[in-house]
């Protein structure tokens, strides 16, 4: 069964094709039959025409047989097989004919009508004519035997002339269905241009291009216009509540965990003291973490958020190079530019940080960062020369069961924090060896529209720890 075009455009022109189809086909039907009505009536007048004539010549000599009295009008019923024919006879085989059946007899069905009905035959006639006959019985006067005259023509030149009509009439409902076809399809262009506008604005707005959808579209597209305008500035001022929210909690936050930190301090160096200080950490992390996931969970999915990862990880490596330039480490970045993703600066800034500074804390003398292009995503590699990670841990945090980075004293959750951020934007995070002998951490996020097509194939390939 074939289903209905996907596109409104399609359903549009297939419906209205097959309206205009439909409506010629049955006008084309109703009009050949209209003809071939009219035409068969004026040729069965015209039949019936001759049959008067006929029978108003019949007559008999004076012996009694059937004459008639001079030729009828038409100067086809002399002309050998011209096509009209007619015939007279009686009940017992007394029979006159037209010279244009030269020697041969219509053949008239064994037929009984009343005096004066007329019957309509269809016969074959000579070389293989086909022949519409009429035929009346009669009384002569004076005459004691019933007189069966007929009139005979054939109907190739009428079923020619329906045919060069039926031929006129389907050539010109073409034509003029041609001409529709190209009008409806100007037609539904007009109609459906507006909605292509109104994709290319809704395009614009997802690549961020453009924070709302300007211009003018008809009236029944303008309220769907304002509700998706109003629906963007909604997203909008939750992504921006949300993070102020979670600014004014980290701040709020801050100062009492800055107390507890200096009151352990001034506690001097006992148990008491550390397990003060620890906690704090501790708590600090975890609200790091759990703000992290609230401010990705409010952005993604936002229309228009994207970031450059190349100039993210150059702006990072140039803060770390800062933060450890007593280590003298040597950072290696090998970056596609322009690597657009739809992922928030502040949460690309909170995961490249997060990673880059365990790279740089645990490496022994290099990190090496690199950033592909897959199809639809942006593959950020940071690699280190430090003492790597058993695989059974690194399989833990990335499933979510171990949520501790590398510290081994701590309870830190920078790698927890980059693995739930990743798949807030449908993206992932995963830990392998490195072919420095370090850890390898692959950081995949989703290109951002713009980027995507302009994908390199060439993935970076790492090797798992075994």
């Amino acid at each position: 069964m074939i289903g209905m075009p996907r596109s409104l455009r399609g359903r549009v022109l297939s419906s209205s094709l097959l309206v205009c189809a439909l409506t010629f086909g049955v006008a084309d039907a109703l009009l050949v039959h209209l003809f071939r009505s009219e035409i068969e009536r004026r040729f069965d007048a015209e039949l019936s025409a001759h049959l008067d004539q006929l029978l108003s010549r019949v007559g008999q000599d004076s012996s009694g047989a059937l004459v008639i009295g001079g030729a009828l009008a038409d100067p086809r019923f002399l002309q050998p097989y011209s096509g009209f024919y007619w015939q007279v006879e009686d009940q017992t085989g007394n029979r006159i004919r037209s010279r244009s059946l030269w020697d041969a007899v219509l053949p008239l069905p064994v037929d009984a009508p009343t005096d004066g009905e007329v019957h309509r035959h269809e016969l074959a006639g000579p070389n293989s004519q086909r022949l519409v006959a009429i035929e009346r019985r009669v009384t002569l006067p004076g005459y004691s035997q019933i007189v069966r005259a007929a009139i005979a023509a054939d109907v190739a030149d009428l079923e020619k002339s329906i045919a060069s009509f039926s031929y006129v009439l389907l050539v010109t409902f073409a034509a003029v269905g041609v001409g529709l076809s190209v009008l409806v399809a100007g037609q539904v262009w007009m109609v459906f241009r507006p909605l292509a506008r109104l994709r290319a604005r809704v395009m614009a707005v997802r690549n961020g291009r453009s924070g709302r959808i300007d211009g003018a579209f008809p009236s029944e597209v303008t309220p769907l216009v304002e509700d998706m305008n109003a629906l963007l500035a909604h997203s909008r001022e939750v992504v921006e509540r949300g993070r102020l929210q979670a600014g004014n909690l980290a701040h709020g936050l801050k100062t009492p965990l800055a107390i507890l930190a200096n009151a352990a301090d001034a506690l001097g160096g006992g148990e008491a003291s550390e397990t003060v200080r620890t906690q704090a950490v501790a708590i600090r992390r975890q609200v790091d973490h759990a703000l992290a996931r609230a401010r990705a969970a409010a952005a993604a999915g936002v229309p228009g958020i994207q970031c450059d990862v190349a100039g993210r990880v150059s702006e990072v490596l140039r803060a770390m190079a800062s933060l450890y330039r007593d280590r003298n480490l040597d950072l290696d970045a090998t970056l596609v530019q322009p690597t657009e993703v739809s992922v928030d600066i502040q949460d690309v800034d909170e995961m490249l940080g997060n990673l880059l500074d365990n790279a740089c804390r645990f490496a022994d003398k290099k990190v090496r960062v690199a950033a592909v292009l897959d199809d639809a995503s942006c593959i950020i590699t940071i690699e280190d020369d430090g003492p790597g990670m058993a695989a059974a841990v690194a399989q833990e945090i990335v499933r979510g069961a171990l949520p501790l980075d590398r510290s081994r004293g701590g309870a830190g959750l920078g790698l927890g924090i980059v693995r739930d951020l990743a798949r807030a934007y449908k993206g992932e995070l995963r830990l392998g060896c490195s072919s420095l002998g370090g850890l390898a951490a692959i950081l995949v996020l989703p290109l951002a529209p713009t980027a995507i097509g302009s994908a390199s194939e060439d993935l970076r390939n790492v090797t798992r720890c075994s």
